[in-house]
């Protein structure tokens, strides 16, 4: 897998949050010249996965005829999943659990947060072959402008040690963050996280602990497992006032973790919102929209998706 020069969760049934009023009729607030495009998503379980309806609502925003097809996928069938879909024309496509490492494999090129990372959630199909980026890693950091976060010289914390506490890991080590610790209950898991992207960011100390209440003076705090999603569960961690929270779970109403961050008077950003930027940052990767179209196209996505659940 070489460089290109210029550039969720868990085996249950995710929780009843389906967007019904995505299929409505739209009055489209954002043209934009994209040809029709065909993409999806590969992953297993996919029952209660929210893109189909995000990437309905990009097609009622903009105008534009956007087929996306989730495809359950074991992971002995990502390889041949890949190749029917490009058969078929697809622009790319999406993976989640339980490809987001293993695609790295049969990608052609990849950007720096996938080869720092070891993990890729977008695809397109390249002239050169299959390209990867990591757009939970972009969507946090693009967030991390939108709301004002700043992790640069501070503390963060990461619950969990997978693709998505990757990702995370690897937005705040890009944004400077000086130290960064993974809070897993798989320790082990958590430390070779901390040595791959140690010499990628030499700037922030990483590393890892069990999975319980970070120490001392904490900036930032995401929450890369699937706590709150399913149920009542939140990780072990009491916001303060001045707290950054963000949450790669998501739930309708907010999760836990989040009301009890926003009680405290932290900074907080939900699932909800994260997920709408990568699928947002997805697009334009297979698209080439422009930076401009897809901050308003997010926005009022995000803004119709709320409003449905």
């Amino acid at each position: 897998m070489r460089a290109r020069p210029d550039e969720a969760y868990t085996s249950r049934r995710a929780p009843a949050v389906r967007a019904e009023s995505c299929s409505c009729n739209f009055q489209v607030k954002i043209p934009v010249q994209i040809t029709r495009i065909k993409a999806g998503l590969f992953g297993q379980p996919l029952s209660g996965s929210l893109s189909p309806d995000i990437f309905r609502l990009f097609a009622g925003l903009t105008g534009t005829g956007i087929s996306y097809e989730p495809r359950e996928t074991p992971a002995s069938g990502l390889a041949e999943g890949i190749a029917s879909a490009k058969a078929e024309g697809w622009s790319g496509f999406n993976v989640t659990i339980p490809h987001k490492a293993a695609v790295c494999a049969l990608l052609a090129s990849a950007d720096d947060a996938v080869r720092a990372a070891g993990a890729a959630n977008c695809v397109r199909f390249g002239t050169a072959g299959p390209e990867g980026v990591n757009t939970d890693a972009a969507a946090l950091n693009e967030i991390f402008k939108e709301k004002g976060i700043t992790p640069s010289g501070k503390k963060a914390a990461i619950f969990g040690s997978g693709g998505a506490a990757a990702a995370a890991g690897w937005a705040l080590g890009s944004s400077g963050a000086s130290e960064t610790v993974f809070l897993s209950r798989n320790p082990a898991k958590g430390a070779a996280l901390a040595r791959r992207l140690g010499p990628c960011f030499p700037k922030t100390l990483f590393s890892a602990a069990p999975f319980a209440a970070p120490s001392g003076d904490t900036g930032t705090i995401i929450n890369a497992t699937p706590l709150g999603m399913y149920g009542p569960g939140t990780p072990p961690f009491a916001p303060r006032h001045g707290t950054s929270c963000l949450d790669m779970a998501y739930s309708a109403h907010g999760t836990e973790f989040i009301k009890a961050a926003a009680a405290g008077g932290a900074v907080t950003v939900d699932g909800l919102e994260i997920l709408v930027w990568q699928a947002a940052l997805s697009l334009r990767f297979w698209t080439g929209l422009p930076a401009g179209d897809i901050v308003e196209l997010k926005r009022e996505a995000l803004r119709l998706l709320r409003g449905s659940l």
